[in-house]
């Protein structure tokens, strides 16, 4: 089986009192490809790390929410049945029980971190729909 991995969503939104709030969701069944690399520059060696995810859209993937779209999902009152995949959003590889407290800086802590920088939908239907979300 391809879609061995787990992983942690964190979305990030801004509460009714205009406070930052990061809701925590764990998928389970899910691609994790790490890519290691490094390009070299004039001013010396940067690195050219980054990740891409593959989540089915199949029932396949595990998980106690329901999908929304980013713009649904900022738009809902109660978004605690719902999760989502958008740009500036923190995923880490594994079942993370961590809560953020104040920034998502603090989740930097943990191995396999990813940024999400682009989310793309592959909406093939049945079995081979899925979502590719890269980052670094």
């Amino acid at each position: 089986m391809m879609f061995r991995d787990t992983v942690t969503v964190y979305n990030k939104y801004k509460a009714s009192d205009g406070t930052e709030k990061w809701q925590r969701t764990v998928l389970f069944g899910v691609f994790w490809n790490a890519i290691k690399g490094a390009i070299m520059r004039r001013t010396g060696v940067a690195s050219a790390d980054s990740v891409q995810l593959i989540i089915p859209h199949s029932t396949a993937v595990s998980c106690d929410r329901r999908y929304k779209p980013p713009k649904e999902w900022a738009g809902l009152a109660d978004k605690s049945r719902y999760w989502t995949l958008q740009s500036g959003d923190t995923v880490i590889k594994g079942s993370i029980e961590y809560d953020v407290v104040r920034s998502s800086k603090e989740l930097l802590d943990f191995d396999d971190v990813l940024t999400i920088t682009s989310v793309d939908t592959k909406a093939f239907g049945g079995d081979m729909a899925h979502w590719e979300v890269s980052g670094k």
